[in-house]
């Protein structure tokens, strides 16, 4: 933990020292003091809500001091690693408009491409109900759905991927993260075709829609999903190497390659009028938390319906504690909660449990004429 946290305190250190402060203009000492809290936050980080919570002084600074690029910079870097590559750009951009002549523009630029890249991966991977932070020890699992169909695998909130097959996710940026999902995939795909084992490949005839592995251990748990709402599980599978929350061990979790295809897609507030507002499709929207509940039953019916409405209706998830503004200004009252758009306008809301006859007729609305 020590090496952890001494990591995360040169990142801190980098972060802070990246540019200069505003000169010319006066920065108030309580958006200063609201910058250093969040700070302090993340070099002491130890679990996935400092990161939200570093986030949140970050953004009170931002308020303070709007026209401050520093902040907006740092709020970029932060976003970046943390899941939120569209909020990333935004403020980046606001780095930009701010400081036109800044020395590094041409590297900031590359960063807005390199999270639009990000996006487009993280979009073909799927991966809905799930969002990653990408650290010095490994990539954590900041928040999960119940009921998300990498769930299966009993990866939990908390956990900390430290390799994708035989690549090591340590210390890489989170993008790299994803582009070794898809870079394992395919070798697992290769080795499948031609008839051969890959490391950490499930050995053929093994049940591997769902497993964790310790010590060449395979455990498996009923699934308490309705069997109705249940998604088929197909491909070679790759292991995931992780560490769950307290523990020194690693242990094994195993991922079929079609885990990495969804009809649902994850998106971040600052997507919403572009994905939502601006969709010719109807969009069904659900907002969804890691102790949601009724989650367990919803998340998996979602995405069959997306399956079955595929091209017809388009299907996002929104994270409330990772889009907390989006939530408060569309007076999201609970988890989870359904809503229907039609051409840029609310149709529905619903709100908690939603069982699949309800569901079935509510996405028959949203698709008919």
């Amino acid at each position: 933990m020590k090496k952890s946290v001494r990591h995360l305190i040169m990142l801190a250190v980098s972060l802070m020292t990246a540019l200069p402060a505003l000169a010319g203009e006066d920065i108030p000492e309580a958006a200063r003091e609201r910058f250093k809290a969040g700070f302090a936050i993340i070099e002491t980080a130890n679990k996935p809500a400092d990161f939200q919570a570093a986030m949140d002084e970050f953004e009170a600074a931002a308020a303070l001091a709007p026209r401050w690029p520093d902040i907006h910079y740092n709020l970029a870097k932060v976003a970046a690693e943390t899941d939120k590559p569209a909020k990333a750009i935004k403020e980046y951009r606001a780095y930009l408009t701010l400081a036109p002549d800044a020395e590094d523009r041409a590297a900031v630029e590359g960063e807005i491409a390199r999270m639009k890249e990000m996006i487009a991966r993280k979009r073909k991977l799927g991966l809905p109900g799930v969002v990653f932070a990408a650290m010095p020890d490994g990539i954590w699992v900041m928040e999960l759905a119940p009921g998300a169909r990498v769930g299966k695998t009993f990866l939990r909130k908390g956990y900390k991927i430290l390799a994708v097959g035989d690549e090591s996710v340590v210390g890489v940026k989170l993008d790299d993260f994803f582009r070794a999902i898809e870079t394992q995939s395919a070798k697992a795909a290769a080795a499948r075709s031609e008839g051969k084992k890959q490391p950490g490949q499930i050995a053929a005839g093994l049940n591997a829609e769902r497993g964790f592995s310790r010590s060449q251990k395979f455990t498996q748990k009923k699934d308490s999903e309705a069997v109705g709402n249940r998604v088929e599980e197909t491909g070679p599978a790759i292991a995931f190497t992780i560490i769950s929350p307290g523990s020194t061990d690693t242990g094994k979790l195993f991922f079929k390659q079609s885990m990495f295809r969804s009809g649902l897609i994850e998106i971040e507030e600052d997507e919403f009028e572009d994905e939502v507002i601006k969709e010719r499709l109807p969009v069904v929207v659900t907002f969804w938390s890691s102790d949601c509940g009724p989650c367990q039953d919803l998340v998996p019916a979602v995405e069959a319906e997306s399956i079955r409405y595929a091209g017809r209706v388009k299907f996002v998830n929104v994270n409330v504690n990772e889009n907390r503004k989006l939530a408060r200004s569309l007076e999201v009252k609970g988890v989870p909660t359904m809503m229907i758009y039609k051409g840029g306008t609310l149709a529905s809301s619903t709100v908690g449990r939603v069982d699949n006859a309800k569901l079935s007729e509510l996405v028959r609305g949203a698709a008919a004429p």
